[in-house]
């Protein structure tokens, strides 16, 4: 690190208050140190006098503090639900997994027992072309499984 300029104090008083004498001046145009010093001092005053002149005020530290307490917060809210909705995903893609291994096996189990099952008396009266009511009930209920999914998972995202 070089050695501190003799004339650095006046330089710098010079250049806030712009008294520059001609002996000054012409070691500031020779030493870059002092050169460097006024440039900057330069620039922070333009700054200074610009937010001076802007007329909106500076706005309450407290509410700059609870925004910025709310956007944090918000931001852990929604890493962690980020979390939640993929665990919720994988266990659905687990669940939907297991049963479609599970299903084969259930069926046969259940074909004995739904073929002593008499569904069509109820619907006796129906016509033939409306279609087999359990399947338009197995239909049914797997579609609004299906939104009441899409519901679920939709909800933590937005």
């Amino acid at each position: 690190m070089s050695k501190p300029c003799p004339f650095e104090d006046a330089t710098a008083a010079a250049a806030r208050g712009g008294g520059w004498s001609a002996e000054l001046a012409a070691h500031r145009d020779g030493c870059l140190r002092c050169a460097e010093l006024t440039l900057v001092a330069a620039v922070l005053a333009a700054d200074a006098e610009s937010l001076a002149a802007d007329p909106r005020p500076l706005p309450d530290p407290g509410v700059i503090w609870l925004r910025a307490a709310l956007a944090a917060r918000e931001q852990k809210l929604a890493r962690a639900m980020r979390a939640i909705t993929w665990v919720q995903r994988a266990a659905f893609a687990a669940a939907a997994a297991v049963g479609l291994f599970v299903a084969p096996e259930l069926w046969s189990l259940l074909k004995p027992a739904l073929a002593g099952l008499d569904l069509a008396s109820p619907f006796a009266g129906m016509p033939r072309a409306a279609g087999s009511p359990v399947l338009a009930l197995g239909v049914s209920l797997a579609i609004l499984g299906a939104l009441a999914l899409y519901e679920l998972t939709a909800m933590h995202e937005s």
